[in-house]
């Protein structure tokens, strides 16, 4: 026998959960304007690759006492058909350094790869304690370099620039052509030489290196053409 009930059923209320605004649907220019933010935020700035070149050519009195002639015999005045060009790549080593690279080159670690270089190239062993490099300061002037120097410290106390732009040779030391590339290396020429005596110190007397003013009008004239 059936019973009849006076339950009346309702209707169950929504979930007032779904009024939080967690349960909207974004707006799709809100992600348009986090995106944007995000490509607004200035690129970590990098260190710059730096061009080592190295002449060479202060080295040959050097192979003349140990190896006689071997450099020379290498030159224009005794190989006509060897043009100036050529024997300017043939006495000069250089390397680009990568970014990382930097803090852990060394003075000495340029000088083994200069002895490795006449070795390939002029199949004769120069021990790299018998050579130095000479660089120069801010001002112009000449110094030996000590082989336990780094290359980053050494652009940062005398070419405090060197990751915005390149100097306009050694006469316009303060005339700074800004790189516009990150991927522009910075230029760091020096010269190699039978080592000083004291070639782990400074050299208290600069020594003038024309090789330097060599490089900067031969640089002047490639600017020109």
């Amino acid at each position: 026998m059936a019973h009849s009930s006076n339950h009346v059923r309702s209707i169950p209320e929504r979930s007032r959960s779904r009024d939080e605004p967690m349960w909207h649907h974004r707006q799709p220019q809100h992600r348009n304007q986090y995106r944007d933010a995000w490509h607004e935020v200035p690129p970590v700035p990098r260190l710059r690759k730096v061009l080592i070149i190295v002449d060479l050519d202060a080295a040959r009195s050097l192979m003349n006492k140990i190896h006689d002639d071997v450099m020379d015999s290498t030159t224009y005045d005794v190989l006509p058909s060897l043009s100036r060009n050529e024997e300017l790549a043939l006495f000069t080593y250089n390397v680009l350094v990568d970014t990382h690279q930097l803090e852990s080159l060394t003075v000495y670690n340029l000088l083994y790869n200069i002895s490795q270089h006449i070795w390939y190239t002029w199949d004769c062993y120069v021990s790299p304690s018998s050579m130095d490099l000479r660089w120069q300061d801010d001002t112009g002037d000449t110094f030996a370099l000590r082989n336990d120097d780094r290359v980053l410290e050494l652009l940062h106390e005398y070419r405090p620039h060197w990751t915005e732009g390149q100097e306009f040779g050694i006469l316009f030391p303060n005339n700074i052509r800004y790189f516009t590339s990150h991927y522009r290396p910075y230029i760091m020429r020096m010269s190699c030489h039978e080592a000083l005596p004291n070639r782990n110190m400074l050299a208290s007397k600069k020594l003038p290196c024309a090789c330097f003013f060599l490089s900067f009008f031969l640089s002047f004239l490639t600017f020109l053409t």
